[in-house]
């Protein structure tokens, strides 16, 4: 695959036309905070920008804050915008919130709280891994708030869907989950098919621009897993002229610790707009 494939048209998001070059001078302190939805409270990690527009971090599955390494630093460095990382509920330092908590609830959460720190409401959702499935959830529920996704090798029903129960074989059940996180994974699985029936009713009709970053190294095994790994990644892509595949050449799942660059370049390419 190429490094760069596929047209992207219209990928003005932060209402200027001034290119993401990184802004001079110190950037401020991060600002560690936690903020009440309800019943929990979620973790946010804020770094404020200038850039009218709010870059939205949300982890792989069982993963929190620490799996995106340097990235929100380098964001706020190199783009200008406010960056918000965040922890699921249960995982990291957020609560765990409901035993019967869906993602669309969680999606909800996460917009709450973002409301009640006050960032840009211009947002783009950025999602790896599992948290793909979330971007796109939160793009389909919030279209007048997400301007644009970026999935950093994201989990998605077509790849579910062309292989079978295999996903679900590579999951090890917990059957007495005895920890916040524990109990947050269970209800993650029990609630995963549902929610790939709504990305898979949703995903092909996204409206926002978007940029798909791929890893460039196999990490599933079977060699028919990882075609239909790649494939579902340059499916998504082709569904829309608003999309881009980036592939993380020298990178396997892990592209936020491995080539965390790609996933800067690909922000950059949605604030600037280039075709």
């Amino acid at each position: 695959m190429t490094g760069l494939t596929l047209g992207l048209t219209s990928l003005l998001i932060a209402g200027s036309h001034t290119p993401s070059t990184p802004v001079p001078g110190a950037q401020p302190e991060p600002r560690d905070t936690m903020v009440s939805v309800g019943d929990h409270a979620l973790h946010l990690v804020i770094r404020r920008g200038t850039r009218p527009v709010t870059i939205v971090l949300d982890a792989g599955g069982g993963s929190d804050i620490g799996g995106w390494y340097d990235v929100p630093e380098r964001l706020a460095r190199e783009t200008g915008a406010t960056v918000v990382a965040y922890d699921r509920a249960g995982f990291g330092r957020s609560g765990l919130g409901a035993p019967d908590l869906t993602p669309d609830q969680e999606i909800a959460d996460l917009h709450r709280a973002l409301r009640a720190v006050a960032v840009p409401e211009r947002t783009i959702h950025v999602g790896h891994s599992y948290g793909g499935l979330l971007a796109m959830l939160s793009a389909a529920r919030f279209p007048d708030r997400v301007q644009g996704v970026v999935l950093v090798d994201p989990m998605n029903p077509r790849f579910v869907a062309s292989t079978g129960d295999f996903i679900f074989s590579t999951v090890r059940p917990i059957e007495h989950p005895s920890n916040d996180r524990e109990r947050a994974t269970v209800r993650l699985m029990e609630g995963f098919r549902g929610l790939l029936g709504e990305v898979a009713a949703t995903e092909p009709t996204l409206r926002q621009p978007m940029v798909i970053v791929s890893a460039g190294r196999g990490f599933w095994g079977p060699a028919e897993v990882e075609q239909a790994w790649r494939q579902s990644h340059t499916d998504i892509a082709a569904a829309s002229p608003r999309r881009r595949l980036i592939v993380a050449e020298r990178s396997q799942h892990d592209i936020p610790r491995q080539q965390p660059e790609t996933i800067v370049a690909a922000l950059k390419l949605l604030l600037d707009g280039q075709p």
